[in-house]
């Protein structure tokens, strides 16, 4: 347990989080500003260029009779479809299978990636040709551009001859948006193999029609895609196909992060601004595409410097037992992981946390009732039976206060979810100082009074602050006073409490915030020490051990991070901060035999 003063002076204690049985084994900050996670819990990062490479590597042992067993196989229900299951048993960390994707291309709203390697560049070399956005001369001339060069610099003279004829009066698609489904369109002359996984995913077609993003891509992609290709794909190119792999890109891709200048061989400049999160590539992977979805996961997705996908164990996985990854953020409330599941991947999810109205007793997405005050508005409707869009959206499903048994729609809860969520975006806008720390912690005050303290925006918030105490001057460690490094040890306490329900296991999230949470155990240690209010080494060595399990079992997490993430970067210090901690308390185990 930790003291932890009040901001209304008054000193109460707060417990730390369990240790995991995991993390007395003998195997052996980042965090970002505002804690956004996309599709999948995806994370990664790419450094090569777009060579063609093997297709899946599930992770095979040999079986006793020489041969190899696979370590996964499909399976299916009518719940699931198809999906994969366990054909052994996999302990945390253990990789489950490995992948490259079929294609990948920057994302729609990348401004500073190389359409040829992928690169970040700060200053754009523009393709004299086709107009393309690459990092130099060199990717212009390379054969991975100029097979695509010649198909979108027929894009370029139709966009231009329909500005002439007063058909268009603006560009109507930008090329990032083009350049997944081209490259999935190309795999049928280029790889028959690839092109025939890709007609085994499913794309939701007949669902799509009726959807606005149907008739943005039929108005926006299929056009120029069908001209770009005419001429090579004459007996099989029309609007179906295109809308096909429109959807493919929509169900089954995922984000790929890339890493940031500084750290590659790019054209930055220092003085130039940094390239902002919208700069990602999109993936679309086969075998990741028929892995069951679960707001609760057993395995984690990752993606490395050559946009490799690792799915590795979380937690223990029983042979016979599924696969489950996440399609959402773990840290979005019910209404929004089902609105997001509905639109973008077609179905509902009917997982264990989807149907605990009160997710595992964390309340992440409770509200406070405005008929009683006292009670929680609660999701009421078995995910089971809702049967359409329109009750994901707010028109059938039902909430309940937990006291006063009074309803609202879902439309009502997704208005007070987006109010909040706008005050929340407001503050993220601030710059990083003094002021951004006292707003967060001002909503700490305020937004409890109409969510529940464990609310996934809250948690979101947690994040935040979690960071900014340490990293904002005035606010860096040395200068934290004890109740503010008291207050980062409680923040980090509470979240991985509601990590340990929906994140649990080596996730990456628990790895980060079991990282941070050292940090003020150490400081907190070392001053109580220093103030003489411990004057044995005793106690500070028993505090300095409990910094040193969550520590320990951060690096057992992160470790299994590809190499180029700065997850994995992370795991590098934490090991190096890890041997330096053991130091310490062998030096003061020597002291105090001394004494």
């Amino acid at each position: 347990m930790v003291e932890f003063m009040e901001m209304t002076g008054e000193s109460r204690m707060i417990d730390l989080p369990p240790v995991s049985s995991s993390s007395v084994d003998s195997n052996p900050g980042y965090l970002l500003l505002i804690y956004t996670l996309d599709i999948g819990d995806i994370c990664g990062s790419r450094t090569q260029g777009r060579e063609n490479r093997g297709m899946t590597q599930p992770n095979n042992r040999k079986s006793s009779s020489g041969g190899s067993k696979p370590a996964i196989h499909l399976d299916s229900s009518p719940e699931l479809g198809r999906y994969f299951v366990a054909s052994r048993a996999f302990k945390p960390g253990d990789i489950v299978m490995k992948e490259f994707p079929l294609a990948s291309a920057p994302g729609p709203l990348s401004e500073h990636v190389c359409f040829a390697c992928h690169r970040l560049f700060a200053r754009a070399h523009i393709c004299s040709d086709c107009r393309s956005p690459l990092c130099s001369r060199n990717c212009q001339v390379s054969p991975e551009h100029q097979r695509e060069c010649r198909y979108l610099t027929k894009i370029i003279a139709e966009i231009e001859n329909r500005q002439r004829n007063g058909k268009i009066q603006r560009v109507p698609v930008q090329l990032g948006m083009l350049m997944l489904p081209l490259r999935l369109l190309m795999l049928r002359r280029e790889q028959p193999d690839k092109w025939n996984q890709l007609m085994d995913l499913e794309s939701h077609t007949t669902a799509r029609q009726a959807t606005s993003i149907w008739g943005f891509n039929q108005r926006n992609i299929t056009p120029f895609l069908e001209t770009m290709l005419i001429d090579e794909m004459p007996d099989i190119i029309n609007d179906d196909l295109v809308q096909q792999m429109c959807g493919a890109v929509d169900v089954n891709s995922f984000e790929i992060r890339i890493e940031t200048p500084d750290r590659r061989h790019t054209n930055d400049l220092p003085q130039q601004p940094m390239p902002n999160s919208q700069e990602v590539l999109r993936g679309t992977f086969y075998m990741a595409s028929l892995m069951a979805h679960s707001c609760v996961v057993n395995a984690q997705i990752s993606i490395g410097n050559d946009s490799q996908m690792t799915v590795k164990a979380t937690v223990p996985i029983r042979e016979g037992e599924g696969i489950f990854v996440s399609y959402t953020d773990p840290l979005q409330t019910t209404l929004q992981r089902r609105t997001f599941l509905e639109k973008g991947k077609h179905f509902i999810c009917r997982c264990r946390r989807c149907q605990d109205p009160t997710e595992f007793g964390t309340f992440a997405s409770a509200v406070r009732c405005r008929s009683c005050t006292s009670g929680w508005v609660l999701p009421n409707d078995d995910p089971a039976s809702i049967a359409s869009a329109a009750a994901v959206e707010g028109v059938a499903l039902r909430w309940k206060c937990s006291e006063c048994s009074s309803e609202l729609k879902s439309e009502e809860i997704g208005r007070t979810e987006e109010v909040i969520q706008n005050i929340v975006k407001n503050i993220q806008r601030l710059p990083v100082d003094r002021h951004l720390i006292d707003r967060c912690e001002e909503l700490f005050v305020t937004l409890p009074k109409k969510i529940h303290v464990n609310h996934a925006f809250l948690l979101q918030l947690r994040i935040s602050l979690i960071h900014l105490y340490g990293n904002v001057p005035g606010f860096l460690i040395p200068e934290l006073s004890v109740g503010l490094l008291q207050r980062k040890a409680q923040l980090c306490a509470e979240l991985l409490e509601a990590l340990r329900h929906l994140c649990p296991g080596y996730s990456r999230l628990r790895g980060m915030i079991l990282y941070e949470l050292h940090v003020p155990l150490v400081c907190l240690a070392n001053k109580k020490y220093e103030k003489g209010r411990s004057k044995q080494p005793d106690q500070l060595i028993t505090e300095l051990k409990e910094a040193e399990i969550y520590l320990k079992e951060a690096v057992q997490i992160l470790i299994h991070e590809p190499t180029s993430t700065p997850e994995s970067r992370i795991a590098r210090a934490a090991m190096a901060d890890l041997k330096q901690l053991r130091e310490y308390i062998r030096d003061m185990e020597k002291l105090k035999h001394l004494a």
